[in-house]
């Protein structure tokens, strides 16, 4: 009962160190000893060792009191809330901006299975504001553009799945280009050799073995272009992007290069050259920032390398948006600030158009009944013709009125 009790007192008291612990062990062996031992003793040594026991008991109490009663210091002084410096390292993996981008192989293999690949990783960007209670969409934007640093608004996920993607399509492209070119010249070979009119003349036959050989090459030739543009497909995803503040805006984003191991290419264009498609929205209304689509996993960026001349740049869906997609809007698509802040896609805006014709059509109906369509045309053909009666009869007074004026001058110049 004892040894309970000491215990529960031990295990109660917050942060006792070893040396108090110790104490408390050897008080409590004491008493116990009192209890376990059988061997008879004399009444001197009972009463010496009932006195110490009840001495070392007391002493034992008393200094769980005073360890009970002390107040409790903290070992560390950081907050426990606070991340440890591994568990820092490995959240900082899923931070915007806090990891360095590599360009090695393994970079771009997908691990097993596939749909590990697809799950989000990143984290949302601290200290980003968000539309809502706090900031209007003004707010937020005229935030951004008094940055005085070059502002992180675009981070993307891992591309593997493309780098799959494109490496299977480039294989099948040219697979299919080589049979292609195979048929070519065996198909053209064929032709030159059953030329039977112009067997004297190698000249003309050859110069229709060169033309057939090209006309069949066509589709080779094109077999081949689609293998060389899923291969630099994946040097056109945008990476990271970040927006530059000042009189004139620029953005600055990286990309991946051709061939593994070769830096980051980094790109800055003014804002004014890079824009959306003017049918194409960023801002959908789906997913956490407001971008995500199941038609289209991505959007396409234009940069205006001249009036003939463009390039595009392929951006992810999925990824980190700067407070969200809206912004992105009014940044490419050149939109006002109402126009982005409503965020009404483009298909939805030609639905809007037509709810609204339908509207005004069944007003004219109530108005004018089933026949409304050819009493408009009607009472426009009589406006059209009294615009042209009244042509007339100003035309003729003009007319009538030049005449008068010639007779006069002659009888003028006959006086």
């Amino acid at each position: 009962m004892m040894l309970r009790i000491g215990l529960k007192r031990a295990i109660r008291t917050p942060l006792i160190s070893s040396i108090s612990i110790s104490q408390q062990i050897i008080g409590v062996r004491i008493l116990c000893l009192r209890f376990k031992s059988n061997i008879p003793s004399s009444s001197s040594s009972s009463s010496s060792s009932s006195s110490s026991s009840t001495s070392a008991s007391n002493s034992a109490k008393t200094s769980i009191k005073k360890q009970y009663n002390k107040p409790t210091v903290p070992t560390s002084q950081t907050p426990k809330n606070l991340p440890s410096p591994q568990e820092w390292e490995n959240l900082k993996l899923h931070i915007p901006g806090e990891t360095i981008q590599t360009n090695k192989l393994k970079d771009r293999i997908p691990m097993w299975p596939l749909s590990k690949e697809n799950v989000p990783t990143l984290l949302p960007r601290p200290g980003i504001p968000q539309v809502g209670k706090n900031y209007t969409f003004k707010q937020v934007i005229k935030i951004l553009q008094n940055k005085k640093q070059p502002e992180l608004i675009y981070e993307s996920e891992p591309h593997k799945l493309y780098f799959l993607l494109c490496f299977c399509l480039s294989i099948v492209f040219v697979v299919y280009a080589c049979v292609l070119l195979e048929w070519a010249f065996w198909l053209s070979k064929k032709e030159f050799d059953e030329n039977e009119k112009e067997e004297t003349n190698m000249t003309m036959r050859n110069r229709e073995w060169a033309l057939s050989l090209l006309l069949y090459l066509c589709p080779s030739l094109v077999m081949f272009t689609a293998a060389y543009g899923a291969i630099i497909f994946p040097t056109k995803l945008i990476r990271r992007m970040w927006y530059l503040p000042g009189p004139k805006e620029f953005i600055r984003f990286s990309t991946y290069p051709l061939i593994p191991g070769r830096p980051t290419p980094m790109y800055t264009v003014p804002l004014a050259n890079i824009s959306r498609r003017k049918t194409a929205r960023i801002w959908t209304g789906k997913g956490f920032y407001g971008t995500a689509d199941k038609g289209f996993f991505f959007f396409v960026l234009k940069e205006k390398l001249s009036n003939l001349k463009s390039k595009s740049w392929i951006v992810d869906r999925k990824g980190f948006f700067w407070s969200d997609g809206r912004v992105f809007d009014y940044l490419f698509g050149k939109e006002t600030m109402k126009e982005s802040e409503a965020g009404i896609p483009y298909d939805k805006q030609i639905e809007i158009i037509n709810r609204n014709l339908k509207l005004k059509k069944q007003k004219m109906k109530q108005k004018h009944g089933s026949l409304w369509h050819y009493k408009l045309a009607f009472g426009l053909f009589k406006e059209d013709l009294k615009k042209v009666g009244n042509f007339l009869t100003n035309k003729k007074s003009i007319e009538s009125g030049d005449s008068n004026s010639r007779e006069s001058t002659k009888k003028l110049g006959k006086r």
